[in-house]
């Protein structure tokens, strides 16, 4: 077959500059924001796994906040230790708490938006302090006003999160709700998991976004589920032992024909050796890692067909 390409460069397809994730991660983590699934059977150590990917986000300065969706925080809160949880932001699995996570998101982000225009407003004084030959009383009074302390010193605008480079990360821990209000339907479940990169609109600065991390005993079910809308924008997900070959096949069918069902069996006994091992399937794996699976979260598995060593 040949193909004849046209002279005109408008043609070709230009990638945007603006990263679909941006808040910048060390290379051999994940990227974020995310929407991570930890499947296994009762007792399988998901809210241990998934905790502990949020600490990792934390060691690499990549979250600031958790919400906690969940019906049994009070016989877990041990799980959270040392996890930017403040008790408040656990909610209920209702049918409404979709609406309360998006007024949180909206907040965070107007208070960002906020600190980085004051940041800006901060910089143009410093600016006209700084002219030589511009007398103080030229600058406007609201200006000086307004990063004045009760000393008249001057002291620039201060933000409630340790990175002030970028938007704050935020993450939606759904956690035992697989049964209850927030996964029906009418939730708004579905649409949130959608556009959760656009959840938390500024006025001038886009969205914030959010990572999102779901705790459940099985992939589908009957009902109140798994959503396919929550399944197909999945950016990773934490397979534990199971038995259930049903399951399997579907997770592997739905891998984008990554890897055919036999290599897919091969990679996920290769993770599963000890008893809480899991499969970590990254579905939007960087360019620079050798392979989108790994045994827990600290060791790439190359599919044997691949034949090359890590």
């Amino acid at each position: 077959m040949q193909f004849q390409r046209l002279k005109d460069k408008n043609y070709n397809i230009k990638i945007p500059k603006k990263s679909a994730f941006p808040i910048e991660t060390p290379d051999d983590f994940i990227q974020l924001p995310m929407v991570t699934l930890a499947n296994s059977k009762r007792g399988g150590a998901k809210t241990t796994s998934l905790t502990h990917l949020l600490r990792l986000m934390q060691y690499n300065n990549a979250l600031e906040r958790i919400i906690l969706v969940s019906p049994t925080y009070e016989n877990n809160k041990h799980y959270f230790e040392d996890l930017p949880l403040n008790e408040s932001d656990v909610l209920e699995p209702e049918i409404d708490v979709i609406p309360q996570i998006e007024n949180i998101l909206d907040e965070e982000a107007l208070e960002y938006e906020e600190y980085v225009e004051k940041t800006k407003r901060y910089k143009r004084l410093m600016d006209m302090l700084h002219k030589s030959e511009m007398s103080v009383y030229e600058i406007p009074a609201d200006l000086l006003l307004e990063f004045a302390d009760e000393n008249d010193n001057i002291a620039p605008p201060q933000y409630k999160y340790k990175v002030t480079n970028r938007p704050p990360s935020v993450a939606i821990f759904f956690d035992d709700c697989l049964d209850s209000p927030v996964f029906r339907p009418k939730s708004g479940l579905g649409r949130f998991v959608i556009s959760h990169r656009h959840k938390g609109k500024t006025k001038n600065m886009g969205s914030i976004g959010c990572s999102l991390l779901f705790a459940t005993q099985a992939y589908t079910s009957n009902g109140a589920g798994l959503q396919r809308a929550i399944r197909s924008n999945l950016t990773h997900i934490l397979l534990m032992k199971t038995k259930n070959q049903d399951e399997l096949k579907q997770i592997s069918s739905e891998l984008g024909g990554e890897l055919s069902p036999e290599e897919f069996y091969d990679v996920f006994n290769q993770a599963v050796k000890d008893r809480y091992d899991f499969l970590f399937i990254d579905l939007a794996k960087k360019e620079s890692h050798p392979s989108m699976f790994r045994r827990n979260f600290n060791e790439f598995i190359l599919p044997r067909s691949q034949n090359q060593p890590l």
